[in-house]
């Protein structure tokens, strides 16, 4: 019925970083990124699909990512970066954690259940009733 929110989740890659991500989204958290997704003008699934996936994914990490370590991590002073909007929003996308973070972020918040075969996605797939915003890929 409720989510703990200090329950963390960590994705490492073979370079030895680690990004720790909220281990689901909280009714806050949600409101969040679509309160994200809002802002930028982004009000409909047709907006959001033709336009905004690289928005949505960006509203995702900056309310999901609580956390990281590692070498990539750490600048040339020896000092780790903070873990905040500003680099969250200055992240690699290239980096091969970034779409990792980004995969399992996606994967602990699908809708729970079995599909309901009268619900259809735009995508033409069936979901369980639940209207959810794609992640990109």
């Amino acid at each position: 019925m409720f989510i703990d929110p200090n329950q963390r989740v960590a994705v490492s890659d073979a370079k030895g970083n680690t990004v720790y991500i909220k281990a689901k989204m909280d009714a806050g958290t949600r409101a969040a990124v679509q309160d994200e997704i809002r802002a930028k003008g982004l009000d409909s699934r047709e907006d959001l699909e033709l336009r905004g996936i690289g928005s949505y994914r960006l509203a995702l990490l900056l309310h999901n990512v609580v956390g990281w370590e590692g070498p990539d991590f750490t600048g040339a002073n020896g000092k780790p970066f903070a873990c905040n909007r500003y680099w969250i929003q200055h992240w690699d996308t290239n980096e091969p954690i970034y779409q990792m973070v980004s995969d399992r972020i996606a994967e602990l918040n699908e809708p729970a259940g079995s599909p309901d075969p009268n619900s259809v996605a735009p995508n033409g797939s069936t979901i369980d009733g639940e209207v959810s915003l794609p992640v990109a890929q």
